[in-house]
């Protein structure tokens, strides 16, 4: 069963994602899906590795979507 989700992008994330998209020849929705399924198994094996509770360094996952680096 599929769901849909709304995301919002910063305008220069979205353009990066555009290009990427044109360049390639995927959609750009499939490349956010990608990237969604991506960063959801990086927070299950961070989640296995780390047994004790998170501390607030892990509270906010930057890099996803543009943010310090990412995309």
């Amino acid at each position: 069963m599929r769901k849909s989700i709304s995301v919002r992008l910063e305008e220069g994330v979205h353009a990066r994602l555009r290009r990427q998209s044109l360049r390639s020849g995927v959609p750009t929705s499939a490349l956010v899906r990608a990237l969604v399924h991506r960063w959801l198994e990086e927070q299950d094996e961070a989640g296995e590795a780390n047994t004790g509770p998170l501390g607030s360094e892990r509270e906010r996952q930057p890099g996803l979507f543009g943010e310090e680096g990412g995309l």
